[in-house]
């Protein structure tokens, strides 16, 4: 693991974008001078009370993030599209509750699914998260 974790090692990633930004657009704020500035910040702040406090409060509630994957909805990551990583994201969830069924049924997916050059990873994250459920236990 790297000593620091960046971003793309998150589970959860969405944007905040501009209002009146279309779905599926990657919209982006603009600043070219001080009053646009306030302008941009304002509408900040109306886009992270809308959009954005609301679902980091949930997340970090007991049990909201894996009720989130459960959900298939890890913002721009789709379960529909990232299955494996989906069955990963649920077995780290579950590995501090120890060993069990749906635990091991996460594990033996992500194992049986992972495209050919991720096999030896997949054996690694998999004895790691046993350890982890065994030594929680």
């Amino acid at each position: 693991m790297p000593k620091a974790v960046p971003e793309y090692l998150g589970l959860y990633r969405e944007r905040l974008h501009p209002a009146g930004t279309p779905d599926g657009v990657d919209g982006w704020w603009e600043v070219t001078d001080e009053e646009s500035a306030v302008a941009v910040a304002a509408d900040m702040v109306v886009q992270l009370e809308a959009a954005g406090w609301p679902v980091l409060d949930r997340l970090l509630t007991a049990g909201g993030m894996l009720d989130q994957v459960r959900c298939g909805d890890l913002g721009y990551m789709k379960q529909a599209n990232f299955d494996v990583f989906f069955a990963r994201a649920e077995a780290l969830l579950l590995m501090d509750q120890g060993p069990s069924d749906l635990l091991e049924k996460n594990l033996r997916h992500a194992r049986e699914h992972c495209i050919a050059t991720q096999h030896e990873n997949a054996k690694k994250f998999d004895e790691w998260v046993r350890a982890q459920a065994r030594g929680a236990a």
